[in-house]
């Protein structure tokens, strides 16, 4: 079943307004329209809205990465990435919100719900969100880079329970390299997006490049903070692996101590089990508690030689 193709919409012409769903046809510039992109005439609707073929298909495309790109006429598409904090969906399955200024109307397309965008529609329904396009704009990038950092954060908290964690199996750090791993993949696009925006500074944004430098240095930072976690898991594994490495080595070593402290009373005691001239000394009554006690006097012997040699 095809998911509807309009999701909301709000203009901020006169007044902040929610908007029903437009007729077929041009939008109406100074509004904000949400879509869904892979509703079944999502590409009929833009082309009826007058958007170019190559702007619907960055829109519309399957799987990109973060990117920025200026069009003619100070027109841009921007698309960004934020953890998917659906039910049933990994935060780390990042999901993407595209979003294209195009003559003055605002238009961003989801394949699955963003908490970002649900956040703003909230705070627009409650009178208390943003107050134009550019500011949209704004909030969505930084409620993108909010959700993210949230997500982010425990990760110190979890690598520092680890630090003293010998065991790798039993160890949380490798999911959580995984995760960092797929959060890294997009967020350092999304840090180059971000510049190139700043570079470019649309009309839309031209008073806004305070906002747009605030959010890259965010994006930035969670990026930095990835890259460290990733580097500190990294020491721990090197760590936890020498331990291993170190313990075996010793087992293996007392080991050998072991089988050679035993082995020449393995020896001495096969040797007299199998003397086909019968046991030395079976007539005597003692001749068994002095074997015992020139097999334990060997231990001590070989103990002391062990110390002496430095081998124990």
């Amino acid at each position: 079943m095809s998911l509807p193709f309009f999701i909301a919409g709000w203009s901020f012409v006169d007044e902040v307004k929610e908007l029903a769903e437009p007729a077929p046809g041009p939008l109406t510039p100074g509004c904000w329209y949400h879509f869904q992109r892979d509703a079944e005439d999502a590409e009929a609707r833009l082309l009826a809205a007058g958007i170019p073929l190559s702007a619907i298909q960055g829109v519309l495309a399957e799987d990109t990465r973060p990117r920025f790109e200026l069009l003619d006429n100070d027109n841009f598409l921007l698309n960004l990435r934020g953890v998917n904090l659906n039910e049933g969906e990994k935060p780390d399955d990042m999901l993407s919100i595209r979003i294209l200024f195009y003559n003055g109307v605002l238009i961003s397309t989801r394949r699955f719900p963003s908490r970002a965008i649900a956040d703003i529609r909230h705070d627009l329904s409650e009178g208390k969100g943003p107050s134009g396009l550019a500011d949209v704009l704004v909030a969505i990038i930084d409620k993108l880079h909010q959700r993210i950092e949230d997500f982010v954060e425990p990760a110190e908290t979890i690598i520092a329970e680890q630090e003293d964690e010998h065991s790798a199996e039993k160890s949380e750090l490798m999911p959580l390299n995984k995760r960092l791993i797929k959060l890294r993949r997009f967020l350092k696009p999304q840090c180059f997006a971000l510049d190139e925006m700043l570079d470019a500074l649309p009309m839309l944004l031209a008073d806004k490049r305070l906002a747009l430098a605030n959010a890259r240095d965010t994006a930035v930072r969670i990026n930095e903070s990835v890259s460290f976690y990733l580097e500190h898991i990294a020491i721990i594994g090197q760590y936890q692996a020498h331990w291993h490495s170190e313990r075996v080595n010793r087992n293996t070593y007392l080991l050998s101590i072991m089988s050679g402290i035993f082995l020449p009373i393995s020896f001495l005691t096969g040797l007299l089990g199998v003397n086909i001239a019968g046991m030395p000394g079976i007539e005597s009554p003692i001749a068994f508690t002095l074997f015992c006690i020139s097999l334990v006097t060997l231990v001590v012997i070989e103990v002391a030689l062990f110390k002496r040699w430095r081998f124990i």
